[in-house]
């Protein structure tokens, strides 16, 4: 029990060491700190870890982005309910269709990817703050790892 609570220590301080760097240069860099964490969220929910996970992390993310983006400008080209209705069963469909593909498997990181993107109003300073963000959950999980060694 005393090294199970030892490791989980040394993994909650790299997280937590790292994590307010974050929020440090996210703050001089004007990134938005919250997207880094949602980035980190999605690399420590994600199916797999390490760099083996990372592709599918990226991946997910990235699509989660590119159809909130095509969702905001096809709402302010057509404007209206029924296009926002129609993107939203769209984008959502085509999410959850992806994760038959093994690269697009993580689901739930597509929609972090997305929500965070309508979160930001479309501003592209979420997708840096995003990407950093699972760097830095691969980040957080090496450092912790490398305590508990």
């Amino acid at each position: 029990m005393t090294q199970i609570f030892s490791e989980n220590m040394r993994r909650a301080f790299a997280t937590s060491l790292l994590c307010t760097i974050w929020v440090f240069l996210a703050n001089i860099a004007s990134l938005p700190g919250w997207a880094g964490f949602a980035g980190c969220t999605a690399y420590f929910a994600a199916p797999g870890r390490g760099l083996k996970g990372l592709p599918v992390v990226f991946a997910c993310l990235c699509t989660g982005i590119i159809y909130a983006m095509a969702s905001l400008r096809m709402a302010i080209a057509l404007p209206g309910d029924a296009a926002m209705l129609t993107m939203c069963f769209l984008t959502t469909f085509l999410m959850c269709a992806g994760g038959a593909s093994r690269l697009l498997a993580f689901v739930p990181g597509a929609f972090i990817g997305s929500f965070s993107t309508f979160a930001a109003a479309g501003d592209l300073v979420v997708i840096p703050a995003l990407i950093l963000g699972i760097m830095l959950g691969f980040a957080c999980d090496s450092f912790g790892n490398m305590l508990c060694r």
